[in-house]
C-alpha cells in the first residue's frame, strides 16, 4: 500500500498533462474505483484475518487520502469495527481502532448528512469505543449513538439487514431499567428487524436471546431459533449470518448458547 498514493498522483499528473479536465476526472474516478474494488474484495474475505487486515489498511489509506469522501469514510469505519472487535486483543489498540472508525464515520456525515452507512458505522464504533473505555463513557455517548441509529432507520431501514434496529434492541436489552432500558421496546425493535429483513439469521438470533435470557420465554426462543436456522445463507461473504445460523442450530440442539 505504500506505493498506492504516489502511483495515483503520477497517474493524475499524466492525465492532466494530456487530456481535458473531464477526461482527467474520469481517469481519477476509474483509478479510485479499482482501488476501492481491491479493498472490497479483501473485505468480502474477512473471515481470513490477513484479508480483513488488508482491507482495513487499504480503506485507511484511501480514507486519509480523501477524508471528506463519504464512500471511503464509511468503508474505513466498517473495517475498523471488524478488525477492532474480532482481531484485536489490547484495549488500547481497540480504543484506537474504534476511535478511528468513529471519526471517519463522522467525517462522512459532515460531507453528506444523508449517508446511511456513515450513520450506522459511526454508531457501531461509538458503542464499541464506549464499551472498551468503560460504561460511564458509553452512557455519555448513548444519546448520540441512538440518534445515529434512528437516522439510519429513517434513511434506509433495511441497511445492514436492519442492523440499526438490532442495535437499538440490544441497547434496550442491556441498559438497566433505572437508566431507561426496556425489554418490551427491545422486543419491538427486534421484531421490526425481522419484519424488514426476514432473511437475516442475526435478527432471529438477537430476538431468541432476548426471549430466552431476559423474558424467560424458552419455547418462544426455540420457535424463533428454528425459523432463523431454516434460512439458507449461500453467500460465503456473509460470515456473520453464517455464524448466527450455526449458533441458532446449536441452541435448538442443546438448549444452550454456543457463545456467551
Amino acid at each position: 500500500m505504500r506505493f498506492a498514493k504516489p502511483f495515483l498522483i503520477l497517474t493524475l499528473a499524466l492525465a492532466a498533462a494530456g487530456t481535458s479536465p473531464a477526461q482527467a476526472k474520469a481517469l481519477k474516478s476509474s483509478a479510485l474505483s479499482k482501488e476501492i474494488e481491491k479493498a472490497d474484495r479483501a473485505f468480502q474475505q474477512r473471515g481470513v484475518k490477513e484479508k480483513a487486515r488488508e482491507a482495513h489498511e487499504r480503506y485507511r489509506a484511501l480514507h486519509y487520502r480523501s477524508p471528506s469522501d463519504p464512500e471511503l469514510a464509511w468503508r474505513f469505519a466498517m473495517a475498523s469495527y471488524f478488525v477492532g472487535l474480532r482481531l484485536t486483543q489490547s484495549d488500547d489498540d481497540k480504543e484506537r481502532l474504534f476511535a478511528e472508525g468513529r471519526d471517519a464515520g463522522k467525517a462522512g456525515i459532515a460531507a453528506a448528512a444523508d449517508c446511511t452507512p456513515c450513520h450506522f458505522w459511526t454508531a457501531i464504533n461509538m458503542a464499541l469505543y464506549g464499551q472498551t473505555v468503560g460504561p460511564v463513557k458509553m452512557l455519555f455517548s448513548l444519546k448520540e449513538i441512538r440518534a445515529h441509529l434512528q437516522e439510519t432507520v429513517r434513511l434506509d431501514p433495511a441497511y445492514a439487514s436492519a442492523g440499526a434496529q438490532r442495535l437499538l434492541g440490544l441497547i434496550e436489552q442491556k441498559l438497566p431499567g433505572i437508566l431507561g432500558g426496556d425489554n418490551a421496546r427491545a422486543k419491538a425493535h427486534l421484531e421490526q428487524a425481522i419484519a424488514v429483513s426476514p432473511d437475516e439469521p442475526l435478527n432471529y438470533l438477537f430476538l431468541a436471546r432476548l426471549l430466552h435470557d431476559e423474558l424467560d420465554e424458552r419455547e418462544g426462543a426455540l420457535a424463533i431459533a428454528r425459523k432463523g436456522m431454516g434460512i439458507a445463507v449461500t453467500d460465503p461473504s456473509r460470515i456473520e449470518s453464517i455464524e448466527a445460523r450455526a449458533t441458532l442450530q446449536e441452541f435448538v440442539k442443546t438448549g444452550k448458547w454456543k457463545y456467551n
